[in-house]
């Protein structure tokens, strides 16, 4: 087991590194409070080629791992831009993956080109009704000739107001009780639409992307835009469930490493009583245990990352690196507000900013509860308990 870099990978990690320096605390600061998209950013990580990191070369991508992705993704956080590092959430993973694992010849000649380029995607996944229990999804696509009419509703989609293509999971066919699976599919519409309606919910944080409540009335689908197959798409989906968990945990391992940072350099620049804060234990146990945290919950998520690249199990894998990238960058925000003190509650800080947003990640993608419910049933060997 070879824990260092390779070169291009320690590349990869320099230039992701210098680009998320670039763009401070006053900007994402600035993009937070005006609820506005970073598309400066997200161009420019586009512009450098980052967007088709995991798209294979022959569609315009570097054909890379998803281990480079999650390295990618945690070297722009460590440096100050986690806000932004979702984009790889609205594009390589939803979009990249998806037609990579599904998609027709036809589709993947016109659609991974795009994503390479920077083309947005949004998922529309989740229901008031479902949840985390996806069978109860209810939102139904009729076939009419050679389309399907979608109708239903959807609640926490994001990036509604920028996306130019949207996966939706929908039933094609009536739920069967003996099989709750089967009959769901995935289609892939285009964007913006008239048959389309989204109402932007106001949240804690996040603010660099819009989450709405979607309602689809008789939204057009060409029937050639089915990915994978018709009334199978779980097995699809499980393909990409393991990506976005992996991404997100290392935007927040690198999050998290940034805000340690932040609160070393303040403890050691501010002194109180005629000495540095940051030669007081007091101060130093509790960023030092942070630290150790992101590091142990770093190395789970490469190993889960590792094991997807190599076609090998990685479900247990990735919602252990999930769990525990969460709780250790929640716990290193948490310490570094502590450190600032009041300086750390202001909003111009940018600390509560990154505290406000970690935060959803105990919900999103996976919740700790499922994790939990996961752990025990497949690696512990427990009965099932939801």
């Amino acid at each position: 087991m070879n824990f260092d870099y390779t070169e291009d990978q320690r590349a990869l990690r320099d230039l992701c590194q210098r680009l998320g320096s670039d763009f401070g605390d006053p900007y994402w600061n600035a993009i937070d409070q005006e609820h506005r998209h970073p598309f400066e950013f997200w161009n420019l990580l586009a512009e450098q080629g980052l967007m088709g990191t995991t798209i294979p070369t022959e569609y315009g991508g570097s054909g890379l791992g998803l281990l480079e992705l999650c390295i990618a993704a945690e070297a722009l956080a460590e440096a100050g831009s986690g806000d932004g590092a979702g984009v790889f959430v609205s594009g390589p993973v939803f979009g990249g993956y998806l037609i990579d694992k599904g998609g027709t010849p036809q589709q993947k000649a016109d659609i991974l080109p795009a994503l390479a380029r920077g083309e947005l995607w949004t998922g529309a996944f989740t229901e008031p009704d479902s949840g985390s229990n996806v069978t109860n999804i209810k939102t139904f696509a009729r076939r009419e000739g050679d389309r399907f009419l979608v109708r239903g509703q959807k609640v926490y989609i994001s990036n509604m107001a920028v996306a130019r293509r949207i996966a939706v999971l929908c039933r094609t066919a009536m739920r069967d009780e003996k099989n709750r699976m089967a009959g769901l599919t995935l289609l892939l519409g285009n964007l913006p639409s008239e048959r389309i309606e989204y109402r932007p919910f106001r949240k804690m944080g996040t603010n660099y992307m819009d989450t709405n409540a979607v309602f689809f009335d008789d939204f057009p689908i060409p029937a050639e835009n089915v990915v994978g197959e018709e009334g199978n798409a779980w097995r699809l989906l499980y393909k990409v469930l393991n990506p976005e968990r992996l991404v997100i945990s290392a935007i927040n391992v690198g999050t998290g490493n940034y805000l340690i940072r932040k609160a070393v350099q303040y403890a050691t620049e501010r002194s109180v009583w005629g000495v540095p804060l940051a030669t007081h234990q007091g101060l130093q146990f509790p960023l030092a245990q942070a630290r150790i945290e992101l590091e142990c919950a770093r190395l789970k998520v490469y190993e889960a990352a590792w094991l997807f690249d190599r076609g090998q199990e990685a479900g247990v894998a990735t919602v252990i690196a999930k769990h525990a990238a969460t709780h250790a960058a929640l716990h290193a925000a948490d310490r570094a507000i502590q450190t600032l003190g009041g300086a750390g509650y202001i909003a111009d800080s940018g600390v509560e900013r990154a505290y406000r947003n970690l935060r959803g990640s105990r919900m999103v993608p996976v919740s700790d509860e499922m994790v939990l419910n996961t752990v025990a049933q497949h690696d512990l060997g427990m009965p099932r308990s939801y």
